[in-house]
Order: C-alpha cells, then structure tokens, then sequence
C-alpha cells in the first residue's frame, strides 16, 4: 500500500482538511482538497481508470470523516463484497497520513466497463462496508 498525507491546511494546489462554520445557519463541515496525495496513493498501482475513481472516492471520504476526530487515532474505511472489485481499504490517520488498496477482478472491472457499469454499486455488488474508528492501543476499536 502507499501511504500520504493530508495536512490540516495548506496552500492552494495541495492536500487539505479544513473545517468550516456558517452560524448564521447553523452549518458546520469540512472542505477538501485532494491531488497530490491521490495521485501518489494511485499511482503506486496498476487500476483500470473505474477502480481508481472508486478508490479515490473511498480515499475523500475516509478524509471527510477521519479529519474530525478529535483524538490521536485512524479511520478506517473497508468493504468485503462480492463484486468485480471485491475489496477496498482505506487507513486514514489523524496526524494526516493514509493508505488506500483495492482488490479487483481484471476480466470482471473489464467487463463491466465495456458494459458501461462503473458507477460504485456495480463495481462493488453486494456486501459489507465497515468503517472503523481507532483511538489507539489503550481503547477498543469502534
């Protein structure tokens, strides 16, 4: 797996992680900004352009729920599925670094493309997604 980080604010053009408030509304959330650190983690792998979206959208939200912990720990986003791509895992830590690998059938993700089939429900099919939060040795894993 490869491994980058995302920092909690940075200039425009990298990877960051800011949160963001509207009283007035009663809004609160988190704008992102990812390309060096997807490119890095995609990189490192020889995805058909289908998985790499879905991995990259898999790495975004693991970013958009692991970087409001308020704690020292990881988010951890998995799924286990009986589809062409049957696994994707995500660690994405609070100091800012992650990891993304996805597990995929070659002639199935080929299949499906050549189907027009690539939205995230397709490649996945049916299964488990489990999204994990740990805050260390010391506590038990939720």
């Amino acid at each position: 797996m490869s491994e980058a980080g995302v920092r909690a604010v940075a200039p425009a053009g990298d990877d960051a992680a800011l949160p963001f408030e509207v009283a007035a509304l009663d809004v609160r959330g988190r704008a992102i900004q990812m390309g060096p650190v997807l490119n890095t983690i995609l990189a490192g792998h020889a995805y058909p352009d289908s998985v790499s979206k879905l991995l990259g959208e898999a790495l975004v939200l693991a970013v958009l729920l692991g970087s409001s912990l308020k704690f020292d720990g990881k988010f951890i986003l998995q799924t286990d599925t009986d589809g062409p791509v049957d696994m994707l895992v995500v660690d994405y830590r609070t100091d800012g670094g992650m990891r993304g690998y996805a597990r995929f059938d070659a002639e199935k993700v080929a299949a499906a493309e050549a189907e027009g089939r690539t939205e995230p429900g397709a490649l996945l099919g049916k299964g488990v997604l489990a999204m994990t939060i740990d805050q260390g040795p010391e506590m038990s894993r939720y």
